[in-house]
């Protein structure tokens, strides 16, 4: 039988927590009781477990990703799909696991970043940056539980992968515009993210260079029935709207071209954009202009960049901005 921990603290007389010290190179152990322990645990052949040696050294061969939205929403899409599945696949290269984290509600980011400092099940966390608070990163910085964001938020800076949100809706726009369309309203995300902004800025953006000074932004939250109620109220206050763009994210243009189709208009004349892109676009009956996010290699660069952290070395760039494709349909 293996010899435990407490059985050589039995036998040295001294605590449990000594002897893990002393095993480990820590600090809070006298000089003689470390060496009467290591010749005890030498005499007597000591094999750590495992687990205690990832325990001793805090590693667990596990990265965490924690995804800003509950599960139903956020593993039912194709975005946070794509990007666990490049995560997962950097993280096995390196021979570690990924787990992923999700909050019970949209607001409450803080219980799953509590349960990771508490159980110290994860060695870096990849956070999805739009809901983050000041709070919960400085409790991760206490901690000292290294972390980088997926796209970028406007109280925290911090080391980040993210898209040219801007640049991608400013083309996207110019390109409905250039099609003939005037009256194009923005379906946007929740106003407090930093890439709703960003993606609305594009679009006034675009507006402005065309001198077209119509324009409407309504906002929505990830759910197809806010989607819905949003859309409907932008068909019946613009009877005359000849386009619709939605930043909010590609899962909702069926919510948008349900509503659109219910009120009557002839759908193949509305133009339509959206920021994402799936292939299920390509089998759609009416034209869709998009922009395709590098999902793949923000999950990798991602973890690239907290490998780099638990390598003890800082990445090169802070904040890394990854181009979009404008695809046209």
């Amino acid at each position: 039988m293996k010899l435990t921990i407490n059985e050589i603290a039995d036998i040295a007389k001294v605590a449990k927590s000594t002897v893990s010290k002393a095993l480990n190179g820590h600090k809070g152990v006298s000089e003689e009781n470390r060496r009467r322990i290591l010749e005890l645990a030498e005499r007597l052949n000591y094999e750590p477990s495992a687990s205690a040696q990832a325990l001793a050294s805090s590693k667990t061969g596990t990265i965490g990703l924690l995804i800003p939205h509950e599960a139903g929403y956020s593993l039912s899409g194709a975005y946070w799909s794509a990007i666990i599945t490049a995560i997962a696949q950097a993280a096995n290269r390196r021979n570690y696991s990924l787990m992923i984290l999700t909050p019970v509600s949209d607001d409450d980011l803080a219980s799953p970043i509590e349960a990771v400092i508490r159980r110290r099940n994860v060695d870096g966390l990849i956070i999805g940056a739009e809901q983050i608070d000041p709070g919960v990163t400085s409790r991760l910085i206490e901690e000292e539980i290294p972390f980088v964001f997926i796209g970028r938020n406007t109280q925290v800076q911090h080391y980040s992968v993210d898209v040219d949100n801007f640049g991608g809706s400013e083309r996207l726009v110019q390109w409905m515009i250039g099609r003939g369309y005037k009256k194009i309203a923005c379906l946007s995300g929740p106003a407090g993210y930093l890439y709703s902004q960003q993606r609305i800025d594009g679009y006034l953006s675009a507006l402005k260079k065309a001198g077209i000074d119509w324009h409407d932004v309504t906002h929505t939250e990830y759910s197809s029935d806010s989607t819905q109620k949003a859309v409907a109220r932008i068909v019946e206050k613009y009877p005359d709207l000849d386009a619709l763009y939605i930043t909010a994210g590609g899962d909702f243009l069926l919510d948008c071209i349900d509503i659109l189709r219910l009120s009557g208009k002839n759908i193949k004349k509305i133009g339509l954009g959206a920021f994402d892109d799936y292939r299920f676009f390509d089998y759609l009956d009416i034209p869709v202009c998009t922009i395709r996010q590098p999902l793949k290699d923000i999950g990798v660069d991602a973890a690239e960049m907290l490998f780099s952290f638990l390598s003890g070395s800082v990445p090169r760039e802070m904040n890394k901005i990854l181009d979009v494709e404008l695809i046209l349909r």
